[in-house]
């Protein structure tokens, strides 16, 4: 092999290892975005269940307080109409 040949074969392995490099970098960036990201969705996700079974929990606590006092207003009426 003459010094040009073996200059070529570098350079073609020096361009292969770069073909094949790049994308798996940029795919292992990309992978750790999005495992960050899903992290935050995680989180967000677990805040927002929480936060939507409190506000439940009021909505059916007043639900019960107005039917409570519809119950009080139907005897209270129910009472006028019989005298």
């Amino acid at each position: 092999m003459q010094e040009w040949d073996v200059v070529g074969v570098i350079a073609v392995l020096i361009a292969l290892f770069a073909t094949v490099v790049a994308p798996m970098i940029k795919l292992t960036q990309a992978i750790a975005r999005l495992t960050t990201t899903m992290e935050h969705l995680e989180k967000n996700t677990e805040c927002l269940a929480a936060s939507n079974r409190s506000a439940h929990e009021r909505l059916w606590e007043h639900s019960h307080e107005q039917t409570a006092q519809i119950n009080d207003h139907e005897a209270r009426i129910r009472v006028m109409e019989e005298t």
